[in-house]
């Protein structure tokens, strides 16, 4: 070896050297900062798991108390009965991406997607607390569920009726190989701007326009089935029905059975005995009353 060529040589072995000691460095951070980073994503993951299945117990929650939630106007004055809602009903999303209900909704539509609202301002009823939770969540109703829809001419509610656990009967949500749903929330990472309108927005978990069915891919998802649904609401209902089938029969209440004699249709006819227009009523005595 040359004296000339050993300083080369030496720096050439200290570059080596530092390169195997970053190499080992990063091999080291890898270790242990991918297994955090790893804890963290599924720690997210979880609380937003978490999140939605509070969500889905505040809509299920909204479901039975509707007759509660809308025993009053806006002014807080009360309506007669033939203007509260059964139990049942779901709120309309948050289609204009404002943080409040878009109602009424559904009108030509099987389903309705828009945003989660956070909450009912004027019935003081919140889905969720978005100063602790800001995440954008989707919701996805069947349109007969809703509490206002035109497409039913029950006036002045403009809802389906008769609803109780027998009508309409099913879900038209499918999420995967899950049918038979009545409501979809999930978190994506689709997020639109604010003020947009999300009727015009193609969502990409919607694969399958024509028969409502969405995937849960690169998604965190929790449904509402049909079958979940019935037994929350039948469940308050039966819970009172030993004073609610004391009612009068022919009282206009959503108890009884639905009359509809200025716009008449299969689910809630006419019906010519005298008794008041019950375009509220859900049929619940037929079902639970001996």
């Amino acid at each position: 070896m040359s004296r000339s060529s050993a300083p080369y040589q030496q720096g050439y072995a200290l570059l080596l050297l530092v390169l195997m000691l970053f190499m080992a460095g990063s091999a080291m951070l890898y270790s242990t900062m991918g297994p955090q980073a790893n804890k963290l994503k599924h720690q997210a993951s979880q609380k937003q798991m978490t999140i939605l299945e509070q969500v889905k117990t505040n809509l299920l929650l909204h479901a039975v108390s509707a007759p509660e939630i809308y025993a009053t106007n806006s002014n807080g004055n009360f309506y007669t009965s033939d203007r509260v809602p059964s139990p049942g009903y779901l709120p309309c999303p948050d289609i204009n991406n404002n943080g409040s209900t878009t109602t009424p909704c559904g009108q030509g539509e099987e389903i309705v997607i828009g945003r989660l609202p956070a909450g009912l301002a004027t019935r003081h009823f919140r889905f969720i607390d978005n100063r602790s939770s800001p995440v954008f969540i989707w919701y996805v109703v069947d349109s007969r569920y809703v509490i206002q829809n035109p497409d039913y001419n029950n006036p002045p509610t403009k809802r389906y009726a008769p609803l109780n656990s027998n009508t309409p009967g099913n879900g038209r949500i499918q999420l995967d190989n899950q049918t038979d749903l009545v409501a979809l929330i999930f978190i994506s990472e689709q997020v639109p701007a604010s003020s947009t309108d999300l009727s015009t927005t193609s969502l990409k978990n919607l694969v399958n326009p024509s028969q409502n069915r969405f995937t849960r891919q690169n998604t965190r998802a929790v449904t509402i089935s049909h079958q979940e649904w019935r037994a929350h609401v039948q469940g308050r209902v039966q819970n009172q029905s030993s004073t609610l089938c004391q009612l009068d029969e022919e009282l206009a209440h959503w108890f009884n059975e639905c009359n509809n004699p200025d716009s008449p249709s299969a689910e809630c006819p006419a019906i010519n005995d005298g008794r008041k227009n019950n375009p509220v009523g859900s049929n619940w005595r037929a079902l639970l009353c001996s």
